[in-house]
Order: structure tokens, then C-alpha cells, then sequence
């Protein structure tokens, strides 16, 4: 298909007349000429690092955004400036080695990003601060990987047909799935009954999707790593405790997060070049899990003296999470140090490790914050 018929195509799904193309293309000269989809912040990135891109929701879109992330209580409110997601501490101590792209004002409204594909353009939408890989948006469901408006996996992998070469031996990571299936309402539904057709559907649904953008990245990139993250819920939220305190609850809600990590897993058993990662595993092993009768029996995680670190919620970083419900700064730090070790195991790689020395050097600045923020 030629692009003006693309273009004819896309005005007349968004119930734009010919006419109207042509007043518009009048008013607004540059219309129809390709233009940056992002204004970036600093200069080139150094090569000869490992590419990561970054395919999910807002468990992974930076938090240091002020353009989709624009209300200043978020993320960290008080703390904000020195609450950094994982992606973000990634960045800081391994960019020398893993690069996630230019840090910009990346993606433009989704009429523009229709038109863009139109003509054959890159395209992405929302607009947000963040690295040019990281195609995260909070709020994205399962079905975002693929379809309309978002199409994460479409167009990160459109973005990656430019440069294949750059690509081999890169990695992107997929995580996913808490938006569809990890709220309290799916929960209770499954604490009743473990197979609910609704939360069924929806997990089934999850795994579909990211077996199609598994399909869609080792096709197009057949030399390109994937990660497939576990998922995570509320159940471990400090804002649940007092709820599915029973056995049965509990059992049947971790049946239906079984049943979507055993989902990603059988994706990654199939295919070499594709790695489960599993959360919970990982949060169990630091803070701990509820008891068989569902009670919270949460650890208390200590870095440093002082920094005792609990399963809790607050914008001060002795908090596992935060006010909005997002992981904390030692939670996503210590989450990239996990990572970069995942990496090495499971692809070969030879990412210098996170030692805890970095880890509790990159985080003095956070409670340092947090003990002027008591005085």
C-alpha cells in the first residue's frame, strides 16, 4: 500500500475528509514532513554497549517523567528526586554497559502516531520523558503489547528494524500482566474460586499476547534476547494485609499467579534465546510472603545501620513501596542488581555485578534525604 493511500486510509478511520487533510496540511505546514519523535537531553550515547529496551507498564516507565508523569505526589512525592526506577539505576551504575537509549521527550499524541505509521514513519505515543528503549506506559494492559493505541511491541520492533545489526545480542524485557490480572478485584475473584472464567480469560489473554510479541522479536531479530518478568500483585501490598487471611485464599490466589508465570515459562522453555524471571521468587527471598493461613509474616530487610527496610508504604525509603503503590528506591535498586546477575546467568553476558557496596553508595543520597526530611 502506497503511503497517501495509508494516509487516506488512516483520515478516513479517524473520520477526516479529504477536505479536512488538505486544510489541515495548509494550516499546519509540516504536517506531512517527517519530524523527530523526541527532543533529546544530552548528547549521543557511547556504542559498544548492550542494547535494553523495556516492553510494559508503569512498574518500568522512569519515574523521573514529568510529561506523562506530570503531578508532582508521584513516584515518590517529597523524595521524588532521589527515588529512581530500575531502568533509571540501571542508567546510573552500568550504563557503561547496557544502553537503554538517549534520555528525551520521546512520543507524540496518537492521531500523530497513526499518521505516522501511515506514511511508513517510526511512531510511539504517549509523550514522556524517558530512554529511547523504554517504551513502558503506565497504565498499559497485556493487550497494549499489540494493539491500538499503544502497540509497544509494534513499534519498539519497528524502531529496532532500523538499526537491526545494533540489535544482535541486545535484549528486551518484557513486564507485564499486573494491570490485567494483579488488582484487588481479579484477586478476590480468584480467592473464591481459582479458575473464575474472568480472571482466566485474562491471564490466558496476557500469555497470548506476549507469545505473540515473543514471536514478532525472535522473527524479525532472531539473534535479539528476551525476558520474560514474572508476575507480581497486590497481594503483598501493604494496603491488603487484612485481606484472603485463609488458607484456601491464599492458595487459590498464588494457583492463578502460577498459572500466568507457568505460562511465561513454557514461552521461554521453548526457545533458548528467551528467559522467565521470576518475581515473587525474588521478593519472597528479601521481604518474605504471607503464611499458609494468609497472615502477613514480612521480613525487615537492613542494608546499612539505620536502614531498616519494611514491607510497607511511604514516599520515605525505609518503605518497601511507595504512596502510588510502585516500588520503592531500594526495592527497584536492588531489583537492577538481580538483573544484571539474571543477565549474565542466563545469556552468557559479563556484566559487572552490582556489588552491595554500589548498591548501598548509589541509595546514601535517598536516606540521607529521608533523615534531614525527620529533623
Amino acid at each position: 500500500m502506497s503511503r497517501l493511500r495509508r494516509v487516506l486510509l488512516v483520515a478516513f478511520c479517524c473520520g477526516v475528509t479529504l477536505a479536512g487533510l488538505i486544510s489541515v496540511r495548509l494550516a499546519v505546514p509540516y504536517l506531512f514532513r517527517r519530524l523527530p519523535t523526541a527532543v533529546a537531553a544530552e548528547s549521543a550515547l557511547p556504542s559498544g554497549r548492550i542494547r535494553l529496551a523495556v516492553l510494559g507498564d508503569s512498574d518500568s516507565q522512569s519515574y523521573h517523567d514529568t510529561l506523562l508523569l506530570g503531578d508532582p505526589s508521584l513516584r515518590g512525592g517529597p523524595w521524588r528526586a532521589t527515588t529512581w526506577q530500575w531502568t533509571e539505576v540501571l542508567a546510573r551504575l552500568r550504563g557503561d554497559q547496557i544502553d537503554l537509549g538517549q534520555w528525551g521527550a520521546w512520543g507524540t499524541g496518537k492521531y500523530r502516531a497513526y499518521f505516522d505509521e501511515a506514511l511508513g514513519f517510526p511512531a510511539r505515543t504517549p509523550p514522556k520523558d524517558d530512554y529511547r528503549y523504554n517504551f513502558a506506559v503506565s497504565g498499559a494492559t497485556c493487550n497494549q503489547l499489540m494493539g491500538h493505541p499503544l502497540r509497544e511491541a509494534i513499534r519498539l520492533v519497528a524502531m529496532m528494524d532500523t538499526e537491526p545489526q545494533a540489535w544482535r545480542g541486545g535484549i528486551v524485557l518484557i513486564r507485564i500482566g499486573v494491570n490485567d490480572v494483579g488488582g484487588y478485584d481479579v484477586l478476590n475473584k480468584l480467592a473464591r474460586d481459582p479458575n473464575a472464567p474472568g480472571p482466566t480469560a485474562s491471564i490466558n489473554a496476557c500469555i497470548a499476547a506476549i507469545g505473540k510479541t515473543v514471536a514478532l522479536i525472535r522473527k524479525r531479530h532472531p539473534d535479539t534476547n528476551v525476558v520474560l518478568v514474572g508476575l507480581l500483585t497486590d497481594v503483598d501490598g501493604s494496603d491488603h494485609f487484612d485481606s484472603w487471611q485463609s488458607a484456601s485464599q491464599i492458595a487459590n490466589i498464588y494457583a492463578g499467579m502460577d498459572r500466568f508465570d507457568n505460562g511465561l515459562r513454557k514461552l521461554a522453555a521453548a526457545d533458548r534465546h528467551v528467559y522467565f524471571l521470576d518475581d515473587r521468587a525474588w521478593f519472597k527471598s528479601l521481604w518474605g510472603a504471607r503464611d499458609d493461613q494468609g497472615r502477613p509474616r514480612y521480613k525487615t530487610v537492613h542494608l546499612s545501620p539505620g536502614w531498616a527496610i519494611t514491607n510497607t508504604s511511604g514516599d520515605d525509603p525505609h518503605n518497601a513501596g511507595l504512596s502510588d503503590g510502585h516500588a520503592g528506591v531500594v526495592w527497584n535498586t536492588l531489583w537492577a542488581q538481580h538483573l544484571v546477575a539474571s543477565l549474565n546467568t542466563a545469556f552468557g553476558l559479563h556484566l559487572k555485578p552490582i556489588t552491595d557496596a554500589e548498591v548501598t553508595g548509589f541509595l546514601e543520597p535517598s536516606f540521607n534525604v529521608s533523615a534531614q526530611s525527620a529533623l
